[in-house]
């Protein structure tokens, strides 16, 4: 199955089934809201809002469906392959207001409200995405977060 927006609604509703709660980021949030054209995506980016992935990691175990990425795996974000697919997903911690902590050095602030208002339907299924102010920022800033960083195996964080 090609990545697609019923690829998109698939997995944030497989998720959903499996209590975890991601929303739309990146390329398809963009292209979801107006603010980009549609093209073709290589993944699906989403952001998970907790303190930690603790609980998401657990979950992610029990779900077949979900093939975890081991060199995609920091501090920041953890990364899995539904039917083919590269799903990507960032740490939002907000107990100061929301902020990314890349590689676990590099911090990064999301403007409030973190999301867009309203859930957007993709394919019929209610999907919470990121606000346009923060996909531009994050675009904008996008260098400022390291990324080069990220085929060093000293980023990696071990599986549990």
């Amino acid at each position: 199955m090609e990545n697609t927006r019923e690829k998109v609604a698939e997995v944030t509703a497989t998720l959903r089934r499996s209590g975890i709660i991601c929303d739309l980021f990146g390329g398809w949030a963009e292209e979801v809201l107006g603010i980009r054209e549609p093209s073709t995506h290589g993944d699906i980016d989403m952001i998970y809002r907790s303190e930690t992935f603790r609980e998401l990691d657990s979950k992610l175990r029990g779900i077949p469906e979900f093939e975890a990425v081991p060199l995609k795996r920091f501090r920041h974000k953890r990364a899995f392959h539904f039917y083919g697919t590269l799903c990507e997903v960032t740490l939002v911690q907000e107990r100061e207001g929301p902020f990314t902590l890349f590689w676990g050095d590099v911090h990064f602030r999301w403007d409030i409200p973190l999301l867009h208002g309203a859930l957007v339907e993709v394919e019929r299924e209610p999907i919470s995405i990121v606000s346009a102010n923060n996909l531009k920022r994050y675009r904008d800033l996008h260098k400022d977060t390291q990324p080069h960083r990220w085929p060093d195996p000293q980023s990696l964080e071990p599986s549990a």
